[in-house]
């Protein structure tokens, strides 16, 4: 008969694993763009440059205008995917970046949207305005200037 601690291991174990699975098919289905105001001058950013405009370390577009950057909400697959892919930091690592450079008065992080269509709708609304997205929620409303598949 196998004893409990053992029972409670596998099914641990297990459940890790199923967990592990089902992200890496998410991950391997969506493309995550970045996306911008479609009068704007600039038509394409670097991954770097993606990294320092969403990190707060950059505070204007390659052009010279102001940046404003959005957020999907905490919690959201496809923000947990684009940092994991465009910035390379996971969202406890987000979290804690974030709390430091508040607590430093270093910066704020980006307002967050409670969809993508919201974030379509506020980045089509004024120049420097920059969002991510799914690639399949592209509309004619924005422009696309990163692609992260």
């Amino acid at each position: 008969m196998m004893s409990y601690n053992y029972k409670a291991y596998v099914l641990a174990i297990a459940s890790v694993s199923l967990l592990s699975l089902g992200v890496n098919i998410s991950s391997a289905n969506a493309e995550v763009v970045v996306v911008g105001n479609k009068s704007s001058s600039v038509q394409s950013l670097s991954a770097k440059q993606v990294k320092n405009l969403f990190l707060g370390k950059s505070l204007k577009l390659p052009n010279g205008m102001k940046a404003e950057v959005v957020d999907l909400p905490s919690g959201d697959a496809l923000r947990a995917e684009f940092y994991s892919k465009v910035i390379h930091k996971n969202p406890s690592q987000i979290k804690a970046y974030w709390a430091k450079r508040i607590f430093t008065g270093r910066g704020v992080p980006p307002k967050s949207l409670d969809s993508q269509s919201a974030v379509i709708d506020w980045v089509s609304g004024s120049p420097g305005r920059i969002g991510y997205v799914d690639s399949s929620a592209v509309s004619g409303k924005i422009t696309v200037l990163l692609r992260q598949p």
